[in-house]
């Protein structure tokens, strides 16, 4: 059988870059994956970039397992960084706040480098789980003149254990042993650290004195690994303080992450809150 069809598509390709070297420690080197735009007739614009901090309770994270996701949240029209940090094995808090000043530095560099098709002025911080964390810690750290690093135009959270407080109240998963925070905070305990414990959660450093990007929230209210307890916390003390902040509680599902975060629902918030804030 023989035909002839015509057929219509986007000459518009997101290609796949891997382990980019953002920086080299002496002890570890960390990486970037990134994902960016291609068209052979050439791009007309460049893209907002979205800086992404996976989850993986601070520890080693996999930084494979998510791009097939990433690649779906780069075709609402992003490039895709995804950053790589120092687990907490080998570095404490906030060793991983420098991280994502570095990787965006060293992304600034090479935007300028290779004219890469990155509009660095529309930067985003997006982070799940524990990488909701350190993306939120690391706006407020430059809020706060703490660190100094790129401007960011949104913060986007996802599942964000922002509380470490709160999370020391929750039991652990059957695979942990050891409460991950403890590790991240190089303590061996959160009871009789509560200072230590406060000053690394999100709420300690959150003021009207501050200026915040807009921040987009989610969360499950039925998560069984980083209580939703975590985001309400957060919301209402950026609500409190007069900061800009949408917050959507997913209702009916017992999910922690996956797909849920990379459904056509979440994924066209995400693409309405980049339009309203660039």
């Amino acid at each position: 059988m023989k035909k002839e069809i015509a057929v219509k598509f986007d000459d518009l390709e997101w290609l796949y870059s891997p382990n980019w070297e953002y920086f080299d420690y002496g002890n570890c080197k960390r990486h970037l994956q990134v994902i960016m735009p291609y068209s052979k007739k050439g791009l007309e614009k460049k893209y907002p970039v979205i800086f992404y901090i996976t989850g993986a309770a601070w520890h080693k994270q996999e930084m494979y397992n998510d791009i097939p996701k990433l690649v779906e949240l780069a075709k609402k029209g992003a490039a895709i960084v995804s950053i790589e940090v120092r687990e907490s094995d080998i570095a404490i808090f906030p060793a991983q706040i420098e991280d994502i000043k570095n990787a965006m530095e060293c992304v600034v560099e090479k935007i300028t480098k290779f004219n890469l098709p990155f509009d660095i002025k529309e930067a985003y911080l997006m982070g799940h789980s524990s990488g909701g964390h350190l993306a939120m810690m690391a706006v407020l750290h430059n809020a706060c003149g703490m660190i100094e690093m790129p401007n960011v135009k949104g913060v986007i959270l996802e599942s964000a254990s922002s509380d470490i407080l709160i999370c020391s109240n929750e039991p652990l998963p059957p695979w942990m042993s050891v409460r991950p925070s403890t590790v991240l905070l190089g303590i061996d305990s959160i009871e009789g650290n509560e200072e230590i414990a406060y000053k690394a959660s999100c709420t300690s450093l959150i003021s009207e004195d501050i200026v915040l990007p807009p921040v987009l929230m989610f969360h499950c209210i039925n998560d069984p690994v980083v209580s939703v307890e975590n985001s309400r916390t957060l919301y209402e003390k950026l609500e409190e303080k007069n900061h800009s902040v949408e917050y959507y509680e997913i209702k009916d599902w017992d999910e922690h992450g996956g797909n849920i975060y990379f459904s056509e629902t979440v994924l066209t918030i995400i693409q309405d809150f980049i339009k309203k804030t660039k």
